[in-house]
């Protein structure tokens, strides 16, 4: 004896072209989405149609609230080009850092991390994500060498951070052992 291991395709063809019947094609993508997840507890009765034709209509608005989102941050990180074009970054390790950001596209920490933080504007984004990246560095020799970091953290003093040998010995910034 043989058992078939197959759905019966045309139960479910049918199935979903009634489902789909319900919906105007522009929410078919998200109905396809929707089906994925629940098509079973819909086809088994667990679920009523009111009830998923809500899924589908709140993950339409989510999926357009999040193409908007998505179209501000490209906006903003093209936006970063900009500045760097216009100068007003003077550190030239910036610059260099930033370019290599945008040079890897939309597909980069920097694209990334404007997505996900509630920046402003393209200096907003390029500055918090130079603070984010050298805080991230900070925090990772903290944690490799077990070190407390937290003065150098908080100097504020242009002057501790100067090259000459007086700025330098005037401010301790030896890391202390945790």
């Amino acid at each position: 004896m043989t058992i078939s291991t197959k759905a019966d395709i045309t139960t479910t063809d049918a199935f979903e072209e009634a489902v789909y019947a319900q919906f105007p094609a522009s929410l078919h993508e998200q109905v396809e989405h929707e089906l994925f997840y629940y098509g079973e507890e819909l086809q088994a009765g667990k679920m009523t149609m009111q009830q998923f034709i809500q899924v589908v209509v709140d993950t339409a608005r989510d999926w357009e609230i999040m193409d908007q989102q998505r179209a501000e941050a490209t906006k903003v990180f093209h936006g970063v080009q900009a500045l760097i074009d216009g100068g007003v970054f003077g550190d030239l390790s910036l610059v260099d850092e930033l370019k290599s950001e945008l040079a890897e596209g939309e597909e980069s920490l920097l694209a990334s991390f404007i997505y996900l933080q509630p920046v402003k504007d393209s200096l907003d984004a390029a500055v918090s994500f130079l603070a984010w990246k050298h805080m991230q560095a900070i925090v990772s020799l903290e944690d490799k060498f077990g070190l407390c970091l937290d003065y150098i953290r908080n100097e504020k003093d242009p002057e501790a951070f100067c090259t000459s040998e007086s700025g330098l010995a005037r401010t301790n910034f030896s890391a202390m052992r945790q």
